[in-house]
């Protein structure tokens, strides 16, 4: 072989290892770790307003609940009742709030006694008892509705704050 035909084999192979440029299966992997951020930055996004949508909803449940036990706290009905003191000789009198024309068990009358807007939900139970206390359970917010942890509650009772 000639040194002309060696420096020209030099050349070429010199050439290939500089070449720039990518590869189609390079292509393909860039393209695959891509699609896989893209999916995980959608899954955040999802779970984002997933989570924003609960808080609306909790807020939303605190308000009515906290808004419907004022009105029973400027309203109640007071009863004059009577129990014998410890010694078992004296009667003492003493005033009880009865909140019973508040009272329902019925998820209707609730929740237009609360007047409750929630976003993607509904009420699963609703009740009011004479005694003041104000019970609110809903869920079903997430995308799978068999999910039995997407359950919320919410409780007050008109002697507390």
């Amino acid at each position: 072989m000639s040194q002309k035909n060696i420096k020209n084999v030099k050349y070429h192979l010199h050439n290939y290892k500089f070449q720039q440029g990518t590869t189609i299966v390079e292509a393909i992997v860039a393209i695959f770790v891509l699609s896989f951020g893209v999916l995980a930055l959608m899954l955040a996004q999802i779970t984002a307003v997933n989570t924003s949508i609960n808080a609306a909803n909790q807020g939303e449940v605190t308000r009515a609940v906290q808004n419907l036990v004022e009105e029973m706290r400027s309203q109640p009905k007071l009863e004059i009742s009577e129990r014998l003191d410890d010694a078992k000789l004296a009667k003492i009198q003493f005033i009880v709030k009865n909140y019973s024309e508040y009272a329902t068990t019925d998820i209707n009358v609730c929740s237009a006694r609360l007047n409750v807007h929630l976003i993607n939900t509904t009420l699963k139970n609703c009740e009011i008892n004479k005694n003041g206390n104000v019970r609110v359970t809903w869920g079903g917010q997430s995308l799978n509705d068999n999910d039995e942890t997407d359950v919320f509650s919410y409780s007050l009772t008109a002697g507390q704050s």
